[in-house]
């Protein structure tokens, strides 16, 4: 069995065992049987001796992507939604097709000052407006001479070929101070939201992250800026925003929240819990509407089990847990976790990713493949895979 086929089981595996909810699953009476099994189970009947030659047709189908027999959805096959999407990992930005992952572009970024990135996949934070068509880029350097932080922004424009059309830097002047931790534009592009951390404060041993992690919400066409100040120590991350262009969803010191930035205050003590709990909140996504919150979460495993980790849907409104709309199993020592969930404009397409899952997205149900990261030692195929972040 060559390694393509290999990789392409182990993802329709991994994909197929992550829907266990019931609202996920087909009744069996709806069941699609592919009209090759049928044919195969004839030939069965006919001739025993075909018996062996019944696994390597099971395997190439799973490898085919479980083809009318479960959750995982053939890449191309009905799926709507975003036409691309930008990832961002070791090897740079690409630009990809958003129903197969495959690469259509590789963006060519100006040259940074040289220092240290932020320790993000590629050292970049992507946002999107959730069409897979238009992006923005913010990455953090930190001089070696002086460990101060610039963020730079950029724009980016995909054409129906989705070729690079448009690469604008400073969209917004550069931010100079701590490490950008997040960013989120609207569906019309008019209004970027992005976080900073808290500041570095100490020496040797005792250093250490102070409390003033910020949030900045730049209305681009004026050009404006209002900034939400905290007493938080580290990152305010995962920022999304509804389609009013007033809801803002992120997560801080273990809690999802949501804030209406269009009411009164400066803190980020106006906002609303939607859920915590010790199993704390990790990436997060408001829906376009702003009434629902999608929380990743992570259970760990007591020894006799494996570790879960879920995507669960929260009220806005009073914290309610709707529905775990996804889960999957990770059966290893390592702790998984989700660290990308992100809504397109319409809010029924899905793309999420987590450290031990493939970035993938969600459609009516169904999980589509799109990216499985290479480990980051190739010469051990079962350590962890490299980071990548993705936007649409």
């Amino acid at each position: 069995m060559t390694s393509q086929i290999e990789d392409r089981l182990r993802d329709a595996f991994t994909a197929g065992a992550g829907l266990v909810g019931a609202e996920t699953l087909r009744p069996s009476d709806q069941a699609v049987r592919p009209k090759a099994l049928r044919r195969l189970r004839g030939s069965f009947r006919m001739a025993p001796l075909l018996a062996a030659l019944a696994v390597v047709v099971v395997s190439v189908a799973v490898a085919a992507g479980l083809r009318g027999s479960g959750p995982v959805r053939p890449a191309l096959e009905g799926l709507s939604g975003p036409r691309f999407l930008l990832t961002a990992g070791n090897d740079g930005l690409m630009v990809r097709d958003a129903h197969n992952g495959k690469i259509t572009d590789r963006v060519v970024m100006p040259r940074s000052p040289e220092g240290s990135t932020r320790g993000v996949p590629g050292g970049y934070l992507l946002a999107g407006t959730g069409e897979g068509k238009t992006f923005y880029v913010a990455q953090s350097v930190r001089s070696r001479q002086t460990t101060v932080s610039t963020t730079w922004f950029y724009r980016l424009r995909i054409d129906e070929r989705g070729k690079v059309a448009e690469l604008a830097r400073d969209v917004i002047p550069p931010v100079t101070g701590t490490t950008a931790s997040s960013l989120a534009v609207t569906d019309d592009g008019t209004r970027l939201a992005y976080s900073v951390d808290g500041k570095v404060c100490g020496k040797d041993k005792r250093l250490r992250f102070c409390p003033g992690a910020r949030l900045t919400v730049v209305d681009l066409p004026a050009g404006t800026t209002r900034t939400w100040a905290t007493n938080a120590a580290g990152s305010l991350w995962s920022l999304s925003w509804a389609a009013d262009r007033r809801m803002l969803g992120f997560v801080v010191m273990s809690q999802a929240r949501a804030l209406d930035t269009t009411a009164a205050g400066d803190t980020l003590g106006t906002s609303r819990t939607v859920a915590q709990g010790v199993d704390a909140p990790e990436a997060t996504a408001i829906s376009p509407d702003g009434h629902r919150m999608l929380v990743g979460r992570k259970y760990l495993s007591d020894g006799r089990g494996p570790h879960r980790y879920t995507i669960e849907e929260y009220s806005v409104m009073d914290g309610r847990k709707i529905r775990t709309l996804f889960s999957a199993e990770h059966p290893d020592k390592n702790i998984p976790w989700w660290n990308l969930i992100r809504y397109d404009a319409t809010g029924r397409h899905l793309l999420f990713k987590g450290n031990f899952y493939p970035l993938s997205r969600l459609d009516d149900g169904q999980v589509t493949v799109l990216v499985r990261p290479q480990p980051l030692d190739p010469g051990f195929p079962d350590a962890a895979p490299q980071e990548i972040s993705a936007a649409w």
